[in-house]
């Protein structure tokens, strides 16, 4: 709608003006220099009602932008007309106001399509509607992680990995660890996901790699854990992975990275998804690991139901698993092993029942254009026996060690109220909330029990539509209280009652200067509490992004990390069989940098379209925090208590303060889809290599209670000293997945390799030798056995049938090899599932 009677009126008088010039020309002369000074004033008055008018005369721009395919709103599709603009609403909708300034073109743009620019004299033809088309997927492929808006993966300033929905439900995934567990450069130990070697094994407290759902976090806050059995899989839009230092967009636990699930709101056309699937775990490859009779097996099923009620956006999930788990039976004495298939219960060591429902409730206001509000839910129960500790290497492989199997009924919810308001002119307020809690049930009368009060305001203000194109900036404000209770946590005299409290503020600026140059910088203040104790720090990160060619980017970026120790590190007081876990009230945070430069280069072979990336990176820690095993307390020697009974009770793990340390790496990965003849194949492979060291392998950060005591250092608690390497890590890591779809069938197949682990706590070792009569699992003969590291392949078929049905076979662990990634803890054997997917 364009509304001209200012302009008429403009031009009505300067007609006016002209009349009046003619009639003075006809005047005698004397009469014409008085009236001169008369018409003189009128014209300047004139003059400036003129520039009044044009100054104000405005222009109503409005309209639609759609997907060119299904018509689908483009939220966030930005708009500009002569010195006006707006920002598509969530709708597609946009209305502004303009005056012109003698560009006569709109112009349309959209991150993951392709741009329209339109004659101002050709728009009543478009009726208000403007359809854009989606870039080729390989150049479309866009992030939201990086800055918390949407960027096309090839100008971020950091190192990303991008998993797709078809990639996870082609694999068959259940939880989104086994999903993110095939992405470069990434691995899970006992659930703990480390990056780029950032992280070592910690018996499941506190996470260097924090992880969200739609940019909340959902790491446990007592123990700073995730439970990936309750993320809502099912609706899955893409996982999303930071590599290196993230804690100014995300905090203390995104020390080494992020993984960020992103799901999805309805289309407009209404989504039913249901799945079921049953399987079976093969024999182990050695007939002497296996003690029981039968076959355990898993099954479960899920479903999704998307759609929009008018003004209301309706998500409804939920899911269901009954998993025997890979390990054996329960060892009892005269016990048969011989129980048959229930999904229902878990009575074999890491056997797992677990369901879980959620919902997302979004509301688009009608009577305020840009505002909408919801409240997201999900909550799950499970019931699952763990253990910590293989058995022995002979017979024992897939049994638990005497006293290491814990059994936890799990209670896990999260209420999430939002309200998000879009401006017209590229502005953003989004108020998120969170109460998340926990309530995990052990049988060890060791329970521990949380409750996670998140805040956040955040505004961000793309410059776009106010004239300062390609400016985005983010600044931030979050409030998280946590209050955890639990005898697990009863170290350093707090009675099991411990409080968190964690207060910060960022700022992102993220900027394109010109054609080619991306810049990005951001600022965070964060202060710490927990209990009586108190600390804050400042980070900063930057970083730039350089377009050298149509398809080469090139990349740098500085990036700071500060981590304060979870509840559960400074806290904790247990013991898993023969191993002790003592608590460290002392513990200090510890920081990091992280500097990476990146080459990003996208290729074109035939209709195979992708980008091939390089990086180099180094990662510095100082107060560097690992779980290291020592001789914590004095033996107490009783009556009647064996010697090596004492001794070992003075042994085990803590979380400590170790120096400083220093990762080095490269890494490549490839991205890529196309079509040969006539399928369309999708390629995601990956190799990194680290180096990652200790630099005060003499620091004592401890003291062995021994007689006479010793320092306890790098040095004499590592197993393999060479170079000087850290615990518990694997240097090289190579990941590949190919998928192929020709008409109605699809297939995969998945490769994993993890290098050695050359160093361990040396004290696994030692105590075979000190007290085999109450610690012998065989560490020794395995590690000297298995030396070369080890591969995993996974292979998929499916095919779909009457449009809507969908089966596969899914297998894992093809070759059935007998591995393990953490030592004592062996992996599943070959795993067989059939897959029945329903969609409408």
């Amino acid at each position: 709608m364009l509304n001209l009677n200012l302009r008429d009126l403009s031009d009505m008088r300067v007609t006016t003006f002209q009349a009046s010039l003619a009639t003075l020309c006809t005047l005698p002369s004397d009469r014409r220099v008085r009236s001169a000074h008369t018409i003189g004033r009128i014209a300047c008055l004139l003059l400036v009602c003129l520039l009044d008018i044009d100054a104000a005369a405005q222009y109503i721009m409005q309209g639609r932008v759609v997907d060119a395919a299904n018509k689908e709103a483009l939220v966030g599709a930005v708009i500009r007309l002569g010195t006006g603009g707006a920002t598509a609403d969530l709708d597609g909708n946009f209305e502004f106001n303009y005056t012109p300034n003698g560009n006569d073109t709109i112009y349309i743009n959209h991150i993951s399509y392709e741009g329209a620019r339109i004659p101002l004299a050709q728009w009543p033809t478009y009726q208000g509607t403007v359809a854009l088309r989606m870039l080729p997927a390989m150049w479309n492929v866009v992030v939201v992680s990086a800055g918390k808006f949407e960027q096309k993966i090839g100008e971020v300033t950091v190192s990303m990995e991008v998993l797709s929905e078809d990639l996870v439900r082609d694999k068959n995934a259940i939880t989104a660890d086994e999903a993110v567990q095939q992405a470069p450069g990434v691995h899970i130990i006992d659930g703990e996901p480390q990056i780029r070697s950032g992280s070592g094994y910690s018996f499941g407290a506190g996470s260097r790699v924090q992880i969200l759902v739609d940019d909340l976090p959902v790491l446990s806050g007592d123990a700073g854990r995730p439970s990936w059995g309750s993320l809502p899989i099912e609706n899955l839009s893409q996982i999303e992975i930071i590599k290196g230092a993230s804690s100014v967009l995300y905090g203390s636990s995104a020390l080494s990275g992020v993984i960020n699930m992103r799901t999805a709101y309805p289309a407009d056309t209404a989504r039913t998804v249901f799945t079921l699937f049953h399987g079976m775990y093969s024999d182990p490859e050695e007939d002497s690991a296996k003690y029981w009779t039968g076959t355990p097996m898993r099954s479960g099923l899920s479903f999704l139901h998307s759609q929009k009620f008018g003004a209301w956006d309706v998500v409804l999930g939920g899911s269901y698993l009954g998993d025997d788990g890979h390990l054996g039976p329960i060892k009892e004495e005269g016990q048969s092993f011989e129980k048959g298939y229930n999904p229902f219960t878990a009575d074999r060591y890491y056997a797992t029942s677990r369901g879980r429902l959620n919902a997302n409730i979004r509301r688009r206001s009608k009577r305020v254009e840009g505002l909408s509000y919801g409240i997201n839910t999900n909550w799950g129960m499970s019931n699952s026996l763990a253990t910590l500790l293989w058995e022995n290497v002979n017979d024992g492989l897939y049994s638990a060690y005497d006293g290491s199997a814990t059994r936890t009924k799990q209670l896990i919810g999260t209420v999430d109220p939002f309200i998000q308001y879009f401006n017209s002119k590229g502005g953003k307020h989004t108020l998120r909330s969170r109460w998340q809690s926990l309530d995990n049930d052990n049988d060890n009368d060791q329970g521990n029990f949380s409750d996670v009060y998140y805040g956040e305001y955040q505004y961000q203000q793309n410059w776009d539509s106010l004239g300062l194109t390609h400016f985005t900036t983010t600044v931030g404000v979050v409030r998280i209280h946590t209050d955890a209770r639990g005898q697990l946590f009863s170290g350093g005299n707090t009675n099991g009652r411990n409080q968190a409290d964690n207060t910060s503020a960022y700022l992102q600026l993220d900027k394109k200067f010109g054609k080619r140059l991306h810049a990005s910088a951001g600022v965070r203040y964060e202060q710490f509490a927990i209990n009586e104790e108190t600390s804050s720090k400042p980070v900063f990160r930057a970083g730039i992004n350089y377009q050298l060619a149509k398809a080469t980017y090139i990349r740098s970026s500085y990036g700071q990390g500060y981590r304060f120790p979870s509840i559960a590190e400074k806290f904790i007081v247990t013991g898993v069989g023969a191993i002790n876990i003592f608590s460290n009230p002392e513990l200090r945070p510890e920081t990091s940098s992280n500097v990476e430069i990146g080459l990003k280069q996208g290729f074109k072979l035939g209709s195979f379209m992708g980008y091939l990336d390089l990086a180099a990176f180094e990662q510095q820690f100082d107060q560097f925090v690992e779980f290291t095993f020592g001789q914590w307390t004095k033996p107490v020697f009783a009556p009647g208590v064996p010697l090596q009974e004492a001794l070992q009770k003075s042994f085990g793990f803590k979380s400590v303060n170790t120096g400083q340390a220093r990762i080095r790496g490269a890494e490549i990965t490839i991205m890529g889809e196309g079509k040969w003849k006539k399928m369309k194949v999708q390629a995601l492979a990956g190799y990194t290599y680290t180096l990652p060291i200790s630099l005060t392998p003499n620091y004592a950060y401890g003291e062995n209670q021994g007689s006479p005591p010793t320092d306890i250092n790098y040095l004499n608690t590592s197993s393999d000293t060479t170079n000087h390497l850290l615990k518990y890590r694997m240097q090289h890591l190579v990941r590949a997945d190919i998928g192929v779809q020709a008409s109605k069938w699809n297939a995969g197949v998945s490769m994993r390799y993890n290098s050695h682990m050359q160093n361990i706590d040396n004290a696994f070792q030692e105590l075979e030798d000190m007290i085999p009569a109450l610690f012998n699992p065989g560490i020794n003969t395995w590690r000297q056995e298995h030396t070369d590291g080890d591969y995993v392949i996974d292979v998929r078929v499916g095919y779909t049938f009457l449009a809507k049905h969908r089966v596969a076979l899914v297998i894992n662990n093809l070759l059935n090899r007998t591995y393990a990634i953490r030592p004592l803890a062996i992996e599943e054997p070959r795993v067989s599932v059939l897959q029945y997917t329903l969609s409408f």
